[in-house]
Protein backbone atom coordinates (compact mmCIF):
# COMPACT_ATOMS: atom_id res chain seq x y z
CA UNK A 1 0.00 0.00 0.00
CA UNK A 2 2.79 1.83 0.66
CA UNK A 3 4.02 1.77 -2.91
CA UNK A 4 0.35 3.07 -4.00
CA UNK A 5 0.86 6.20 -2.04
CA UNK A 6 4.35 6.84 -3.09
CA UNK A 7 3.66 6.25 -6.73
CA UNK A 8 0.47 8.96 -6.60
CA UNK A 9 2.13 11.45 -4.53
CA UNK A 10 4.73 11.41 -7.44
CA UNK A 11 2.08 12.23 -10.07
CA UNK A 12 0.82 14.92 -7.93
CA UNK A 13 3.74 16.81 -7.56
CA UNK A 14 5.03 16.49 -11.25
CA UNK A 15 4.28 19.66 -13.03
CA UNK A 16 3.79 17.87 -16.23
CA UNK A 17 1.96 14.50 -17.13
CA UNK A 18 2.41 12.03 -19.93
CA UNK A 19 -1.38 10.77 -20.03
CA UNK A 20 -3.06 8.82 -22.87
CA UNK A 21 -6.82 9.66 -23.02
CA UNK A 22 -9.33 7.30 -24.17
CA UNK A 23 -12.58 8.33 -26.47
CA UNK A 24 -15.01 5.75 -27.62
CA UNK A 25 -18.20 7.95 -27.80
CA UNK A 26 -21.80 7.64 -28.85
CA UNK A 27 -21.21 7.45 -32.95
CA UNK A 28 -19.48 3.75 -32.37
CA UNK A 29 -17.34 3.95 -34.86
CA UNK A 30 -13.74 3.36 -32.92
CA UNK A 31 -11.46 4.41 -29.94
CA UNK A 32 -9.49 7.37 -30.24
CA UNK A 33 -6.20 7.56 -28.64
CA UNK A 34 -4.43 10.35 -27.64
CA UNK A 35 -1.60 11.54 -26.27
CA UNK A 36 -0.40 13.88 -24.70
CA UNK A 37 1.91 16.30 -22.27
CA UNK A 38 -0.22 18.27 -19.99
CA UNK A 39 0.37 20.80 -17.24
CA UNK A 40 -2.73 21.73 -15.26
CA UNK A 41 -3.15 24.37 -12.53
CA UNK A 42 -7.13 25.56 -12.16
CA UNK A 43 -7.08 28.42 -14.32
CA UNK A 44 -4.38 27.46 -17.47
CA UNK A 45 -3.94 24.42 -19.19
CA UNK A 46 -0.83 23.99 -21.58
CA UNK A 47 -0.75 20.70 -23.82
CA UNK A 48 1.51 19.28 -26.20
CA UNK A 49 -0.30 16.57 -28.64
CA UNK A 50 2.81 13.84 -28.94
CA UNK A 51 0.82 11.19 -30.84
CA UNK A 52 -2.81 10.49 -32.12
CA UNK A 53 -5.36 8.01 -33.96
CA UNK A 54 -8.25 6.32 -34.07
CA UNK A 55 -8.67 2.48 -34.09
CA UNK A 56 -12.07 1.54 -36.28
CA UNK A 57 -14.38 -0.91 -34.20
CA UNK A 58 -14.40 -3.98 -36.80
CA UNK A 59 -18.10 -5.24 -37.15
CA UNK A 60 -17.73 -7.87 -34.40
CA UNK A 61 -17.79 -4.94 -31.68
CA UNK A 62 -19.46 -2.46 -33.23
CA UNK A 63 -22.74 -4.65 -33.14
CA UNK A 64 -22.05 -6.05 -29.69
CA UNK A 65 -22.21 -2.57 -28.72
CA UNK A 66 -25.38 -1.95 -30.79
CA UNK A 67 -26.93 -4.94 -29.26
CA UNK A 68 -26.27 -4.45 -25.81
CA UNK A 69 -27.61 -1.10 -25.47
CA UNK A 70 -30.90 -2.99 -25.53
CA UNK A 71 -29.40 -5.99 -24.63
CA UNK A 72 -29.02 -8.48 -21.27
CA UNK A 73 -27.44 -7.88 -18.16
CA UNK A 74 -25.39 -11.03 -19.13
CA UNK A 75 -24.68 -9.22 -22.71
CA UNK A 76 -23.08 -5.64 -20.61
CA UNK A 77 -20.95 -7.52 -17.98
CA UNK A 78 -19.39 -9.70 -21.21
CA UNK A 79 -19.10 -6.94 -23.45
CA UNK A 80 -17.67 -5.01 -20.67
CA UNK A 81 -14.74 -6.77 -20.02
CA UNK A 82 -14.30 -7.61 -24.01
CA UNK A 83 -13.91 -3.71 -24.53
CA UNK A 84 -11.51 -3.25 -21.26
CA UNK A 85 -9.39 -6.07 -22.81
CA UNK A 86 -9.67 -4.75 -26.06
CA UNK A 87 -8.48 -1.28 -24.92
CA UNK A 88 -5.69 -2.30 -23.22
CA UNK A 89 -4.85 -4.62 -26.65
CA UNK A 90 -4.40 -1.60 -29.05
CA UNK A 91 -3.40 1.33 -26.29
CA UNK A 92 -0.08 -1.13 -25.66
CA UNK A 93 0.34 -1.72 -29.98
CA UNK A 94 -0.26 2.26 -30.26
CA UNK A 95 2.69 3.07 -27.71
CA UNK A 96 4.86 0.25 -28.89
CA UNK A 97 4.61 0.81 -32.72
CA UNK A 98 5.37 4.47 -31.98
CA UNK A 99 7.72 4.43 -29.51
CA UNK A 100 5.94 6.38 -26.65
CA UNK A 101 7.32 6.02 -23.51
CA UNK A 102 7.23 7.55 -19.80
CA UNK A 103 3.15 7.66 -19.53
CA UNK A 104 2.16 8.87 -16.39
CA UNK A 105 -1.25 8.00 -16.72
CA UNK A 106 -4.52 7.08 -18.95
CA UNK A 107 -7.50 8.54 -18.85
CA UNK A 108 -10.73 6.37 -20.28
CA UNK A 109 -14.14 7.30 -20.98
CA UNK A 110 -15.47 4.15 -21.96
CA UNK A 111 -18.00 3.78 -24.26
CA UNK A 112 -21.72 4.78 -23.54
CA UNK A 113 -24.30 2.19 -23.42
CA UNK A 114 -26.73 4.48 -21.31
CA UNK A 115 -27.37 8.05 -19.98
CA UNK A 116 -30.51 9.25 -18.35
CA UNK A 117 -29.74 12.78 -17.42
CA UNK A 118 -29.47 13.44 -13.88
CA UNK A 119 -30.25 9.92 -13.27
CA UNK A 120 -27.80 7.87 -13.85
CA UNK A 121 -24.87 6.66 -16.70
CA UNK A 122 -23.08 3.54 -17.73
CA UNK A 123 -19.84 3.66 -19.51
CA UNK A 124 -17.98 0.60 -20.23
CA UNK A 125 -14.36 -1.07 -20.93
CA UNK A 126 -13.56 -2.15 -17.52
CA UNK A 127 -10.02 0.02 -16.71
CA UNK A 128 -8.17 -3.03 -14.98
CA UNK A 129 -6.78 -4.05 -18.11
CA UNK A 130 -5.29 -0.86 -18.87
CA UNK A 131 -4.14 -0.40 -14.99
CA UNK A 132 -2.40 -3.50 -15.38
CA UNK A 133 -1.08 -4.03 -19.12
CA UNK A 134 0.37 -0.43 -19.70
CA UNK A 135 1.50 -0.61 -15.92
CA UNK A 136 -0.12 2.98 -14.95
CA UNK A 137 -2.90 4.33 -13.10
CA UNK A 138 -6.47 5.08 -14.90
CA UNK A 139 -9.13 7.10 -14.25
CA UNK A 140 -12.36 5.92 -15.30
CA UNK A 141 -15.93 6.64 -14.64
CA UNK A 142 -16.19 10.38 -14.93
CA UNK A 143 -19.62 11.42 -15.10
CA UNK A 144 -21.00 9.90 -12.06
CA UNK A 145 -19.30 12.15 -9.75
CA UNK A 146 -21.17 14.94 -11.14
CA UNK A 147 -24.87 13.18 -10.71
CA UNK A 148 -24.34 12.76 -7.49
CA UNK A 149 -23.20 16.05 -6.78
CA UNK A 150 -26.78 16.51 -8.19
CA UNK A 151 -25.85 17.47 -11.87
CA UNK A 152 -26.60 15.94 -15.30
CA UNK A 153 -23.37 14.14 -15.36
CA UNK A 154 -22.92 15.33 -19.36
CA UNK A 155 -21.28 17.24 -20.79
CA UNK A 156 -18.16 17.34 -19.50
CA UNK A 157 -16.18 18.72 -22.04
CA UNK A 158 -17.43 22.37 -21.33
CA UNK A 159 -14.75 22.32 -19.12
CA UNK A 160 -12.00 21.71 -21.75
CA UNK A 161 -13.79 24.42 -24.01
CA UNK A 162 -13.23 27.05 -20.81
CA UNK A 163 -9.79 25.89 -20.63
CA UNK A 164 -8.81 25.90 -24.41
CA UNK A 165 -11.14 28.96 -25.73
CA UNK A 166 -12.13 31.42 -23.65
CA UNK A 167 -11.29 34.83 -24.17
CA UNK A 168 -10.73 37.78 -21.98
CA UNK A 169 -12.93 39.89 -24.18
CA UNK A 170 -14.31 37.75 -26.93
CA UNK A 171 -17.15 35.54 -26.59
CA UNK A 172 -17.17 32.26 -28.52
CA UNK A 173 -18.87 29.27 -29.33
CA UNK A 174 -17.55 25.37 -29.11
CA UNK A 175 -19.68 23.37 -30.70
CA UNK A 176 -18.54 19.29 -30.34
CA UNK A 177 -20.55 16.74 -33.15
CA UNK A 178 -20.44 13.10 -32.08
CA UNK A 179 -23.19 10.26 -31.68
CA UNK A 180 -24.87 13.53 -29.91
CA UNK A 181 -24.19 17.19 -30.73
CA UNK A 182 -22.77 19.16 -27.44
CA UNK A 183 -22.03 23.13 -27.56
CA UNK A 184 -20.07 25.02 -24.92
CA UNK A 185 -21.31 29.11 -24.78
CA UNK A 186 -18.44 31.08 -23.91
CA UNK A 187 -19.18 34.95 -22.51
CA UNK A 188 -15.55 37.01 -22.38
CA UNK A 189 -14.04 36.41 -18.95
CA UNK A 190 -15.64 37.97 -16.01
CA UNK A 191 -18.97 38.38 -18.00
CA UNK A 192 -20.77 35.46 -17.21
CA UNK A 193 -20.37 31.85 -16.48
CA UNK A 194 -20.03 29.29 -19.15
CA UNK A 195 -22.94 27.44 -20.32
CA UNK A 196 -23.14 24.02 -22.01
CA UNK A 197 -25.23 21.22 -22.59
CA UNK A 198 -26.11 18.59 -25.21
CA UNK A 199 -28.10 20.51 -28.50
CA UNK A 200 -29.65 17.10 -29.61
CA UNK A 201 -28.39 14.93 -32.66
CA UNK A 202 -25.43 14.79 -33.98
CA UNK A 203 -23.74 12.07 -36.53
CA UNK A 204 -25.46 8.72 -35.23
CA UNK A 205 -28.84 10.14 -36.69
CA UNK A 206 -27.03 10.15 -39.85
CA UNK A 207 -24.64 6.79 -39.54
CA UNK A 208 -27.50 4.88 -38.48
CA UNK A 209 -29.41 6.23 -41.51
CA UNK A 210 -26.29 5.82 -44.08
CA UNK A 211 -26.13 2.05 -42.78
CA UNK A 212 -29.94 1.02 -42.33
CA UNK A 213 -29.71 1.84 -46.54
CA UNK A 214 -26.46 0.97 -47.67
CA UNK A 215 -24.98 -1.34 -45.39
CA UNK A 216 -22.06 1.15 -44.83
CA UNK A 217 -21.08 2.34 -41.58
CA UNK A 218 -21.31 5.91 -42.48
CA UNK A 219 -21.95 8.72 -45.12
CA UNK A 220 -18.02 9.82 -46.43
CA UNK A 221 -17.71 12.95 -46.14
CA UNK A 222 -21.46 13.39 -46.44
CA UNK A 223 -21.44 12.79 -50.22
CA UNK A 224 -24.70 11.56 -50.31
CA UNK A 225 -26.61 13.79 -48.34
CA UNK A 226 -24.79 16.44 -50.24
CA UNK A 227 -26.59 15.33 -53.61
CA UNK A 228 -29.83 15.42 -51.72
CA UNK A 229 -32.86 17.51 -51.00
CA UNK A 230 -33.68 19.16 -47.51
CA UNK A 231 -37.57 18.61 -46.43
CA UNK A 232 -37.99 21.56 -44.35
CA UNK A 233 -41.47 20.46 -43.15
CA UNK A 234 -39.93 17.47 -41.31
CA UNK A 235 -37.03 19.70 -40.39
CA UNK A 236 -39.67 22.22 -38.78
CA UNK A 237 -41.61 19.72 -37.24
CA UNK A 238 -38.52 17.65 -35.53
CA UNK A 239 -37.55 20.98 -33.86
CA UNK A 240 -40.95 21.21 -31.86
CA UNK A 241 -39.08 17.90 -30.16
CA UNK A 242 -39.16 18.35 -25.98
CA UNK A 243 -35.49 18.03 -25.50
CA UNK A 244 -34.43 20.35 -28.24
CA UNK A 245 -36.69 22.98 -26.58
CA UNK A 246 -35.97 22.25 -23.50
CA UNK A 247 -34.17 24.58 -21.21
CA UNK A 248 -30.77 23.56 -19.84
CA UNK A 249 -28.90 21.84 -17.98
CA UNK A 250 -29.50 19.23 -20.08
CA UNK A 251 -27.72 15.50 -21.49
CA UNK A 252 -28.58 13.44 -23.93
CA UNK A 253 -27.61 9.93 -26.12
CA UNK A 254 -27.52 7.59 -28.78
CA UNK A 255 -30.42 6.06 -26.73
CA UNK A 256 -32.45 9.31 -27.26
CA UNK A 257 -30.93 9.95 -31.03
CA UNK A 258 -30.21 6.64 -32.49
CA UNK A 259 -32.24 3.80 -33.88
CA UNK A 260 -35.19 4.37 -31.76
CA UNK A 261 -35.60 7.41 -33.25
CA UNK A 262 -35.01 6.72 -36.68
CA UNK A 263 -37.68 3.86 -36.10
CA UNK A 264 -39.93 5.65 -34.59
CA UNK A 265 -39.97 8.22 -37.72
CA UNK A 266 -39.73 5.85 -40.15
CA UNK A 267 -43.30 6.16 -41.91
CA UNK A 268 -41.64 10.17 -42.34
CA UNK A 269 -38.37 8.89 -43.96
CA UNK A 270 -39.60 6.17 -45.46
CA UNK A 271 -40.59 7.78 -48.54
CA UNK A 272 -37.72 10.19 -49.18
CA UNK A 273 -34.68 8.68 -51.34
CA UNK A 274 -31.55 8.05 -49.18
CA UNK A 275 -29.86 11.26 -50.26
CA UNK A 276 -32.82 13.43 -49.25
CA UNK A 277 -33.01 11.30 -46.23
CA UNK A 278 -29.82 12.22 -45.05
CA UNK A 279 -30.10 15.73 -45.81
CA UNK A 280 -32.65 16.29 -44.05
CA UNK A 281 -31.22 14.67 -40.85
CA UNK A 282 -28.37 16.89 -42.01
CA UNK A 283 -30.58 19.58 -41.83
CA UNK A 284 -32.16 18.83 -38.74
CA UNK A 285 -28.77 18.60 -37.26
CA UNK A 286 -27.32 22.15 -37.90
CA UNK A 287 -30.35 24.29 -37.11
CA UNK A 288 -30.88 22.26 -33.60
CA UNK A 289 -27.64 23.20 -32.72
CA UNK A 290 -28.40 26.97 -34.10
CA UNK A 291 -31.66 27.18 -32.06
CA UNK A 292 -30.07 25.99 -29.12
CA UNK A 293 -27.18 28.78 -29.57
CA UNK A 294 -29.86 31.56 -30.39
CA UNK A 295 -30.27 33.33 -26.63
CA UNK A 296 -26.57 33.48 -26.24
CA UNK A 297 -25.89 35.18 -29.96
CA UNK A 298 -28.38 37.56 -28.81
CA UNK A 299 -27.14 38.35 -25.34
CA UNK A 300 -23.01 38.40 -26.79
CA UNK A 301 -21.36 39.34 -29.75
CA UNK A 302 -19.86 36.34 -30.39
CA UNK A 303 -17.09 36.40 -33.47
CA UNK A 304 -16.07 32.28 -33.76
CA UNK A 305 -18.20 29.08 -34.07
CA UNK A 306 -15.56 26.83 -33.42
CA UNK A 307 -16.33 22.59 -34.30
CA UNK A 308 -14.82 19.71 -32.94
CA UNK A 309 -15.40 15.66 -33.13
CA UNK A 310 -16.37 13.61 -36.48
CA UNK A 311 -19.08 16.33 -37.53
CA UNK A 312 -16.26 18.79 -39.16
CA UNK A 313 -16.15 15.94 -41.96
CA UNK A 314 -19.55 16.11 -42.57
CA UNK A 315 -19.17 18.56 -45.47
CA UNK A 316 -22.94 19.99 -46.17
CA UNK A 317 -23.46 19.57 -42.42
CA UNK A 318 -20.72 22.11 -42.38
CA UNK A 319 -21.99 23.95 -44.72
CA UNK A 320 -25.35 24.50 -42.80
CA UNK A 321 -23.75 25.77 -39.99
CA UNK A 322 -21.90 28.29 -41.58
CA UNK A 323 -24.98 29.54 -43.01
CA UNK A 324 -27.25 29.43 -40.02
CA UNK A 325 -24.05 31.08 -38.22
CA UNK A 326 -23.43 33.39 -40.66
CA UNK A 327 -22.55 36.11 -38.54
CA UNK A 328 -19.44 34.17 -36.64
CA UNK A 329 -16.48 32.64 -38.42
CA UNK A 330 -17.21 29.11 -38.44
CA UNK A 331 -13.86 27.21 -38.03
CA UNK A 332 -12.65 24.09 -36.49
CA UNK A 333 -10.74 24.04 -33.32
CA UNK A 334 -7.16 23.00 -35.74
CA UNK A 335 -6.84 26.74 -35.59
CA UNK A 336 -6.18 26.66 -31.72
CA UNK A 337 -3.97 23.63 -32.27
CA UNK A 338 -6.27 20.67 -31.43
CA UNK A 339 -6.99 17.67 -34.04
CA UNK A 340 -10.90 18.21 -33.97
CA UNK A 341 -10.42 14.30 -34.03
CA UNK A 342 -8.38 14.15 -30.62
CA UNK A 343 -10.34 17.24 -28.60
CA UNK A 344 -12.81 14.62 -26.80
CA UNK A 345 -9.88 12.03 -26.03
CA UNK A 346 -7.51 15.07 -25.07
CA UNK A 347 -10.25 16.74 -23.08
CA UNK A 348 -10.41 13.10 -20.94
CA UNK A 349 -6.89 12.74 -20.53
CA UNK A 350 -6.77 16.63 -19.34
CA UNK A 351 -9.66 15.52 -16.85
CA UNK A 352 -7.41 12.69 -15.56
CA UNK A 353 -4.93 15.15 -14.61
CA UNK A 354 -7.50 17.05 -13.12
CA UNK A 355 -8.25 14.00 -10.82
CA UNK A 356 -4.71 13.90 -9.97
CA UNK A 357 -4.48 16.94 -9.22
CA UNK A 358 -8.12 17.02 -6.82
CA UNK A 359 -9.24 19.98 -9.41
CA UNK A 360 -12.98 19.82 -10.26
CA UNK A 361 -13.61 19.03 -13.78
CA UNK A 362 -17.50 19.55 -13.67
CA UNK A 363 -19.17 23.33 -14.14
CA UNK A 364 -21.94 23.84 -12.27
CA UNK A 365 -23.33 26.42 -14.92
CA UNK A 366 -22.96 23.58 -17.43
CA UNK A 367 -24.40 20.66 -15.32
CA UNK A 368 -26.67 21.98 -12.70
CA UNK A 369 -24.72 20.26 -10.14
CA UNK A 370 -24.93 21.72 -6.12
CA UNK A 371 -21.08 22.00 -6.39
CA UNK A 372 -17.57 21.37 -8.33
CA UNK A 373 -16.26 18.02 -7.92
CA UNK A 374 -13.38 16.15 -8.74
CA UNK A 375 -14.20 13.72 -11.88
CA UNK A 376 -13.64 10.11 -11.99
CA UNK A 377 -12.59 6.83 -10.07
CA UNK A 378 -9.08 5.70 -9.78
CA UNK A 379 -8.18 2.19 -10.64
CA UNK A 380 -4.00 1.09 -9.69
Amino acid sequence: MLWYVEKLNRLIKKSQLRVVGLMSGTSMDGLDICVADIDLSDNELDFEIVHFNSIPFDDHIRDKIRATISGTTAQVCALNFELGKWYADYVVQELNSNHITNIDLIGSHGQTLHHISGHSTLQIGDPTYLAQTVGVPVIYDFRAADIAAGGTGAPLIPRIDDWLFRHHNKARIAVNIGGVANVTLLPPQGQGDVQGFDTGPGMALLDEACQAATGEKYDLDGKLAGKGRADSQLVTEWLLDDFITKAPPKSTGRDQYGTEWLAAHKSQLAHLPIEDRLATLAVFTAESIHRNCKSFLQQYNSDNLIVGGGGVHHRPLMQQLARLFSGQKTITSAEFGVDPDAKEALGFAVLAVAFIKAIPGNLPSVTGADKPVVLGKLVL
